[in-house]
């Protein structure tokens, strides 16, 4: 598995998309991060935190999705699909080692959003102790949970369409879908909003939902079958012969 896996690294290091997207991840942050030098006024961590977060959850599961299709989209590509399912590993061994790899990216681009948005927060407003591990649980919790859920979807998208731009087309509709229902009471029916709305629950109970033992406890159940569900379906998925391998 090792050995896969730098496979797939030594891929996409020259890869330009892949500094893109972390801009891409970046501009919601770095955008609030601005507005005190744009509109002066007093600000607290809060002020500042959950405009920022809004749009952070909006972008980056558009950026996970893209992350992913890049690394699935090379072997379609460079026309090297045939080759790499028949390296001598198996199906299962090839895409997870993809996974691995998209999962460890998505974390390093995770870290770096994290650390720029806390030097910025810190640099602007006063922060306690208290308020740090608030903020960072309600990032990690979201971030962590879009990892979860976005990678293995974009990876079936992109293996069921071969076709980078549908792909794009497909997570910007999501984009969309999650813009329209996050504030719906009804959200963490949909893994991708309750998402969101966990990442809200340690800054502002009041934000997440009225009832929220029973909220947190069938979303998570939810939000879980789903995740298994789309690993389960991404790893099938190569277990059929498809049209590409005749």
């Amino acid at each position: 598995m090792s050995t896969l896996i730098k496979c797939e690294f030594i891929k996409i290091k020259h890869s330009l998309g892949l500094l893109s997207l972390l801009i891409l991840a970046l501009i919601p942050i770095l955008i609030n991060l601005a507005r005190p030098l744009m509109i002066r006024q007093k600000y607290t961590l809060f002020d500042l935190y959950f405009p920022l977060f809004n749009q952070y959850s909006l972008f980056f599961p558009l950026v996970l999705m893209m992350l992913t299709a890049t690394i699935f989209y090379i072997e379609y590509q460079n026309g090297t699909y045939i080759d790499w399912i028949t390296y001598g590993y198996s199906k299962i061994a090839l895409v997870t080692s993809k996974l691995i790899v998209a999962v460890i990216l998505a974390m390093v681009f995770i870290t770096i959003d994290f650390t720029i948005m806390t030097i910025g927060l810190v640099w602007w407003v006063p922060m306690s102790l208290h308020g740090f591990i608030k903020m960072a649980a309600s990032f990690w919790l979201f971030s962590l949970m879009a990892v979860l859920i976005n990678i293995p979807l974009s990876a079936i998208v992109i293996n069921m369409t071969r076709n980078a731009i549908v792909t794009a087309i497909f997570s910007i509709i999501l984009m969309i879908v999650n813009a329209i229902f996050m504030a719906a009471p009804f959200g963490y029916y949909i893994p991708s909003v309750f998402a969101y709305r966990l990442g809200l629950l340690p800054i502002a109970q009041s934000d997440f939902y009225t009832n929220t033992s029973v909220a947190l406890t069938v979303g998570t159940i939810l939000a879980s079958i789903c995740i298994l569900i789309l690993f389960v379906m991404t790893i099938g998925q190569f277990s059929w012969r498809q049209k590409i391998e005749s």
